[in-house]
């Protein structure tokens, strides 16, 4: 995403992909205004290109309008609810898709080692207690095993699911005793993926995100 914002400043579609990233990556915080002069002195655009990027994330329900301008939009415990339980069943299919292709030997060797090194930033990035550090590489690691599935549509509805419930992953990773036990959690499905193990790698991944749903609404 930010690649196209660097290839072609200025533009609505650039400005949005670098507002997107935030989101999924924690960066704003709920009920957090977002102020058009301040994005556009922020990024060097004008407030034109902001605007209509804005108006994407109102549409796609990221931010929600106030008496003066959008704030970030808050999840209320049962529209965390329902992500989580849509997120479960995504994530599920995207490791049994990714293992499924290992399995055909579609997925490259070094397909499979990036997951391990993904892994490997997340458990780096907990034990620095960095919550943000971590929620970035965490996400990575879910992308990484997105896009593996090969599926483009699926990564696609995985993307919108982890933009909006990002602001959780960041307050989860926060939890030491959480932080703590994701990193067997993920070793389990990259080795589930990397072994070829359709459904052991779908119930890893479930597992997964289900363990995660229960810490956030702890």
């Amino acid at each position: 995403m930010t690649g196209t914002f660097e290839s072609q400043p200025g533009s609505a579609q650039a400005v949005y992909a670098t507002l997107r990233r935030r989101f999924a990556e924690g960066e704003y915080a709920p009920g957090q205004r977002l102020m058009e002069k301040v994005i556009a002195a922020e990024l060097g655009v004008s407030r034109t290109p902001v605007r209509e990027a804005i108006g994407r994330l109102l549409t796609e329900g990221l931010v929600v309008p106030t008496a003066r301008g959008v704030a970030v939009a808050a999840l209320t415990p049962q529209e965390a609810e329902h992500l989580f339980v849509l997120r479960a069943d995504l994530e599920a299919l995207a490791a049994e898709l990714a293992a499924e292709r290992q399995a055909r030997g579609q997925l490259a060797p070094a397909r499979i080692d990036e997951l391990d090194r993904a892994v490997e930033k997340v458990e780096a990035a907990v034990e620095a207690r960095d919550p943000r550090a971590s929620a970035q590489a965490n996400l990575a690691l879910h992308r990484a095993i997105g896009a593996a599935a090969g599926n483009p549509f699926l990564e696609d509805a995985l993307h919108r699911v982890w933009d909006r419930i990002a602001v959780t992953t960041v307050a989860n990773l926060d939890d030491p005793h959480w932080a703590a036990t994701i990193g067997d959690q993920h070793r389990a499905i990259v080795a589930e993926i990397r072994a070829g193990n359709p459904q052991a790698a779908r119930q890893a991944a479930k597992s997964h995100i289900e363990a995660a749903r229960r810490a956030s609404m702890s």
